[in-house]
């Protein structure tokens, strides 16, 4: 008799992804079930997942949004024409392939691929909504609605969201927020100078990273005329991110750039004035949590990890489709004092920088704000204790 168990997880989006991947990780590690483990990325082409042993479904396409096409009317319609709508149907057509096959489905995102995933495939649900927070706007009655329709078990991504929830008749509980668990602290020598002053940069995941990096060199061009002192800065950069693509962006700077050949440090960007180091770094992101001082960010899942460990992050608008005035200003709230959000004027922004490194209560309490906002570790292991309830 074949006691294999199928599990299937659906994300929308990057962090989403991220989440699930940890999550497989772990459950294929500690799990005493034998089991059988599909992913649907509903954004993007879901490489995450490419190292796990799972089957990836889907269509695996990229579009110019990266996810965010409901941040606009532009962003829509420049996905409608790249293919959104063929996208869908096909994720449609692959759940309900899966229909008769799935013995417990993991969704994790928003509530669309809730009812995607319920009307398409059905079955037992698990639903981790990352999209939405009471600190923010919380769910609308239609949402709360579709998870008491089709959500066996919810589990939100803070304390004061599961009390919303819970009043509404809905199966919820709260175990911590996954994405503090989505980084490793390896302890990495990135051989920094003992008395420089180090600031983390988050210049996001997507094709706007390399515009962003452009807005973080001149803050740091204001902040050497504020402020004397050395300064080294800490880039994480995710797998994707293309050295070429960010020199050709930085070829109008006046800023001395040098390849290294290092296996975590692969580019260092010296300032005119010699006073500021930019260090690009992979695959060394909890290391550059562990290690800067607080962060200047223009990301979404990253920003919230970085306060999330007690760093401050000094955040402004961006120019690109993720980071604009809207998310930034909504990422706040999500996140209270764990974040100083500035307006779009890159003095301002160095001297709110100059503010957390002078003024000792002023960083203590936004870094305490941010560990609250965002709870301990631990939240992985006890997801998979809950998923492992279901199988």
């Amino acid at each position: 008799m074949d006691n294999k168990k199928n599990l299937m997880f659906i994300s929308n989006g990057h962090g989403e992804d991220l989440m699930s991947s940890k999550l497989i990780k772990v459950l294929l590690e500690k799990s005493n079930k034998n089991l059988n483990i599909s992913v649907l990325p509903i954004v993007g082409e879901g490489n995450r997942f490419e190292t796990l042993s799972v089957e990836i479904l889907g269509p695996r396409e990229s579009l110019p949004s990266g996810g965010f096409a409901r941040n606009s009317w532009q962003n829509l319609f420049t996905d409608i024409k790249s293919g959104l709508l063929v996208n869908t149907f096909k994720q449609i057509k692959e759940l309900r392939k899966q229909k008769k096959k799935a013995d417990l489905s993991i969704v994790i995102g928003d509530v669309y691929i809730l009812l995607l995933t319920g009307l398409f495939l059905g079955g037992n649900i698990i639903f981790i909504p990352t999209a939405k927070s009471e600190y923010i706007n919380g769910h609308y009655k239609i949402e709360k609605y579709l998870m008491k329709k089709y959500a066996d078990l919810v589990l939100p991504r803070d304390q004061k969201t599961t009390d919303d929830l819970g009043k509404n008749g809905i199966n919820v509980e709260f175990n911590g927020n996954l994405m503090m668990d989505c980084f490793e602290i390896k302890n990495i020598d990135f051989g920094l100078g003992p008395d420089s002053i180090k600031i983390g940069i988050l210049p996001g995941s997507r094709e706007e990273a390399y515009d962003n990096m452009l807005d973080f060199i001149k803050v740091i061009e204001e902040l050497e005329k504020l402020k004397k002192g050395k300064y080294e800065f800490l880039v994480a950069v995710a797998g994707n991110f293309s050295i070429a693509a960010l020199k050709s962006k930085l070829g109008k700077v006046d800023w001395n750039i040098k390849e290294v050949n290092d296996k975590y440090i692969k580019l260092h960007i010296n300032s005119p004035r010699g006073l500021s180091k930019i260090h690009i770094i992979y695959n060394g992101f909890g290391d550059v949590l562990d290690q800067a001082d607080l962060f200047l960010g223009m990301a979404g899942t990253a920003n919230e990890q970085a306060a999330g460990l007690g760093k401050p992050v000094v955040t402004f608008p961006g120019t690109g489709a993720q980071f604009d005035y809207e998310f930034a200003a909504d990422q706040k709230r999500l996140l209270g004092d764990g974040v100083k959000f500035v307006d779009r004027n890159f003095v301002n922004v160095a001297y709110s920088i100059i503010e957390l490194l002078e003024d000792d209560t002023e960083y203590k309490k936004r870094s305490e704000v941010g560990q609250n906002r965002m709870g301990e570790r631990g939240a992985v292991t006890k997801t998979v204790d809950r998923i492992n309830d279901f199988l």
